[in-house]
């Protein structure tokens, strides 16, 4: 996955297209006198959580065979892989950021161990929770090629489970959940998810491979010549 593709620029561009639609709500806390570190930490937040939703998105495209030729499948594919990464990434600053500041009472064994956390430790469990399973997606995504599919399949049938932990992690910690704008946010995004889902299944449902590949019968194979180049294999 080159960083120099096009696909990346469009990436880091609707990255901006995101934080530059959560700038006014951020700055419509000014009068809460909430420190700068706080701000960063709910942004990184909310990049984390569009870039994971984005990320299934563009999966659930790339799984769609009736899209073909509808969609560049190489370009959609570096899109899921860059908005997975960054939303790794913004994971790993919003924890940072979380941690490190001096109003929120979190130590790193808070924010690493599930239910350990003194500072609101349901919400924070459910957060790591999701931070792991993410960390996992984005470890599959290197190692796609060294994996057996079918354990690359289920560790990315598991984003699903990811995206909903930490959908409730956001509205049951963030602060700014009875704002409209992270309401409008949070249910506009679950439900495109799900319409895209059932989309998906309706209409571009997974084929069952019926072709049967049998081994030849070893008393015909040895009456026949042997075929340069090539195995015999039963239709």
């Amino acid at each position: 996955m080159k960083l120099t593709h096009p696909a990346t620029f469009v990436a880091l561009g609707l990255g901006g297209f995101v934080l530059a639609r959560l700038i006014p709500m951020l700055f419509a806390l000014i009068d809460t006198a909430a420190p700068l570190q706080w701000w960063a930490s709910r942004a990184t937040g909310f990049v984390a959580y569009v870039g994971l939703w984005l990320a299934m998105m563009l999966g659930l495209m790339i799984s769609a065979r009736g899209l073909d030729g509808v969609i560049n499948r190489k370009v959609v594919l570096e899109l899921h892989q860059q908005w997975t990464m960054a939303a790794a990434l913004a994971t790993g600053a919003h924890v940072l950021l979380v941690v490190t500041d001096a109003y929120v009472d979190m130590s790193w064994r808070g924010a690493a161990v599930p239910g350990s956390s003194v500072y609101l430790p349901g919400p924070v469990a459910l957060g790591t929770i999701a931070m792991w399973g993410l960390a996992v997606l984005a470890l599959s995504e290197w190692l796609q090629r060294r994996m057996n599919y079918m354990a690359w399949r289920v560790l990315h049938a598991s984003a699903f489970g990811t995206f909903v932990i930490g959908l409730v992690h956001g509205v049951v910690s963030g602060t700014d959940s009875g704002s409209s704008g992270a309401q409008a946010l949070y249910a506009g995004t679950a439900a495109l998810l799900l319409g895209a889902i059932v989309f998906r299944v309706l209409y571009f449902p997974v084929k069952p491979n019926k072709t049967k590949i049998t081994k030849p019968d070893p008393v015909e194979q040895a009456g026949q010549p042997e075929a340069s180049g090539a195995g015999n294999v039963a239709a």
